[in-house]
């Protein structure tokens, strides 16, 4: 909790108006920081203010009411606050100040530059359009964001723990079960693959690098168009099959090659209709005709 406190303290400060609402020890309103931070558990009796104090009860007839300094802290707080203009009942309230993007501190708080500030950059993944586009199905880019990321609990994961499971894969049993496996070289994935084959995919991926590199290699008329239908055609293949293999290890149910197809095409299908369609005058075909020239053969 202090840890949190103290990255607080770096993104928020407070300008002293009449001193009713700033806490004297905990609130960032000199250029010391927050007092407690400095002074220590000893600072309230020391300074004869209260651990709950606000700045205003620091101050007495118009003047700072502190004793004299007997430390060198106490004498520097001292110094500052002689620079400093004495908090007034007749002033405006005190003001919480939130750090911007210019790197100064302004009255308004944008979670954004926040969060641009808290996090580690690192550096874009290739695949991250891949994953997130507006189009995409929230629960199937989940699965398939946790798949790129190499997290999906699958057996030979679970192996690298030291747990006790089989290693074969619960679609079909021929090999260890992994991500590439799984999604792209298992029988059943490599049969789900090929039902959408076609005019704009002439063979299947073998891998999550290699959707990429088919999404960004798509080219010619639509090509913006199709590329979106081949990304969320990735997400939804990836969770149906993720689902498939949990409703055989966990409830001992498994479905037909066809009812899979049909699984597939039913969450595009009711995905691509909610979609809007492009202007009469663009004469761009819609999202669910590019997606029915994905199971067209070539002509």
């Amino acid at each position: 909790m202090l840890q949190l406190k103290d990255q607080l303290h770096n993104f928020l400060r407070c300008s002293i108006g009449d001193g009713n609402t700033a806490l004297f020890w905990y609130d960032y309103w000199t250029e010391l920081g927050p007092l407690y931070l400095l002074f220590g558990t000893t600072g309230p009796r020391s300074l004869r203010i209260p651990l709950r104090a606000t700045v205003s009860q620091s101050v007495s007839n118009g003047h700072w009411n502190l004793p004299p300094a007997r430390s060198d802290f106490a004498e520097t707080l001292q110094i500052i606050l002689s620079t400093m203009p004495v908090p007034r009942s007749d002033n405006n309230d005190d003001v919480y100040l939130w750090r911007n993007h210019s790197g100064g501190f302004g009255p308004s708080f944008s979670s954004r530059v926040t969060w641009e500030r808290l996090r580690v950059v690192n550096h874009v993944v290739p695949w991250h359009s891949v994953v997130w586009f507006k189009e995409e199905i929230p629960r199937c880019s989940f699965i398939s964001w946790t798949a790129f990321l190499g997290r999906l609990p699958t057996r030979d994961r679970l192996l690298s723990w030291g747990l006790s499971v089989p290693p074969g894969c619960a679609l079909c049993s021929s090999a260890d079960e992994s991500i590439s496996h799984l999604f792209f070289i298992c029988p059943v994935a490599v049969a789900t693959w090929n039902c959408f084959c076609g005019r704009y995919l002439a063979s299947r991926p073998s891998s999550l690098n290699d959707v990429v590199l088919l999404c960004q290699q798509l080219t010619g008329t639509h090509s913006a168009r199709a590329r979106v239908v081949l990304k969320l055609l990735n997400q939804v293949i990836i969770y149906i099959l993720w689902r498939e293999r949990n409703n055989r290890i966990f409830m001992g149910i498994a479905s037909t090659q066809e009812t899979i197809f049909r699984k597939v095409d039913r969450a595009m299908r009711d995905r691509l209709l909610s979609l809007s369609r492009p202007s009469a005058s663009s004469h761009s075909p819609s999202l669910l005709e590019l997606y029915l020239w994905f199971l067209s053969p070539y002509s």
